[in-house]
């Protein structure tokens, strides 16, 4: 049984382990690689997504919620833990296949520091991704680059994408449309597949909503991120036929 709730790490977010502030003094010959390999992606069975992107991702992955009363959508990426079905063995995405943004943030992260609601860059310092042999300097002459300034509002629009897709969760979590939910799976070898730790919007409570408040979620442009929910389901067979594929 594969269960989908320990994908998240307890303390940091997923992905990162000891990120540190952007600075001129510290990444001074700092260089970000512009053809990135996507391994340290590989062992992520479970990718945050924001509500904007779920309409494109609903074509590749199945979008569900995780457990939990803060709980946010996600892209299942794989049918076991450690393994990400789209990215190969040469750390390649899959190709025609959309990165979660989420993915591609990484190593950055726009975090707020408690003392003074002040916003800072802060970085893994991932040598697959970030270096001195890397392409697109942070910094030059002690000042930050276009690179770097695009990276920062990447991360800005990012942040202010993940708020508004929180405020979509909790208004499902609110409204109590969530339900537990298990899915089974047959291996092209034929073994089979238990995935649980998720849940998915009950269609019959989500159809029971009043007319009041399914016209506010229209306003809200939340109806359209409903349906794609609901047609992102039908992609699990996505994952097992890439399970048979799998370098």
């Amino acid at each position: 049984m594969t269960d989908v709730a320990n994908a998240d790490a307890p303390q940091m977010p997923l992905l990162y382990n000891n990120p540190v502030p952007v600075s001129a003094e510290r990444h001074a010959n700092v260089k970000v690689k512009r053809n990135r390999s996507f391994e340290y992606a590989a062992n992520i069975h479970a990718i945050p997504v924001l509500a904007e992107e779920m309409p494109q991702l609903q074509n590749f992955y199945p979008l569900v919620f995780g457990p939990g009363p803060n709980a946010g959508v996600m892209a299942l990426s794989g049918l076991r833990a450690g393994e990400n079905l789209f990215v190969d063995k040469d750390g390649a995405w899959a190709k025609n296949v959309q990165v979660p943004a989420y993915i591609g943030r990484y190593p950055f992260l726009l975090v707020e520091m408690p003392e003074d609601k002040r916003l800072i860059l802060i970085m893994e310092e991932d040598a697959r991704l970030v270096g001195p042999d890397g392409d697109m300097p942070l910094f030059e002459n002690g000042k930050g680059t276009k690179d770097g300034e695009d990276i920062l509002n990447y991360c800005v629009a990012f942040n202010n994408s993940a708020r508004q897709t929180q405020l979509f969760c909790d208004e499902v979590q609110k409204l109590d449309l969530l339900v537990d939910q298990r899915a089974e799976v047959v291996t092209p070898d034929g073994k089979r597949l238990s995935l649980s730790g998720f849940r998915i919007i009950d269609e019959a409570k989500f159809n029971a909503l009043p007319d009041e408040v399914f016209l506010e979620w229209r306003k809200r442009n939340w109806i359209g991120l409903v349906y794609a929910h609901f047609v992102s389901l039908g992609r699990w067979q996505n994952l097992v036929d890439r399970l048979g594929t799998a370098a």
